[in-house]
């Protein structure tokens, strides 16, 4: 599935509650649950079968994720001004 499918749109699918509640009921062990490759390999997800579509998808999560970062960065840049106006030092 992965070499016809876009990277983002794949990581927001495993990333998606249901499939880790799946792996999680198919892991073994108790201290170090894991799942085998073969177990994971039939595991059934949902996917368009148009791969213009999940690539499509796959650029709105890749979009939203940049736009999350960039924010991040404006939310630190903002604080680490608001301390140098305060008098605090800051060293990161």
């Amino acid at each position: 599935m992965r070499p016809y499918v876009d990277g983002y749109f794949l990581l927001g699918l495993v990333q998606s509650d249901r499939f880790v509640k799946v792996v999680l009921d198919n892991c073994t062990g108790t201290s170090y649950p894991a799942i085998n490759a073969n177990d994971l390999a039939e595991i059934e997800v949902a996917a368009p079968l148009d791969e213009n579509e999940a690539q499509k998808i796959g650029t709105i999560f890749r979009n939203i994720d940049h736009l999350i970062t960039l924010h991040q960065r404006e939310h630190a840049v903002s604080n680490n001004i608001v301390r140098f106006n305060s008098g605090w030092i800051t060293i990161s």
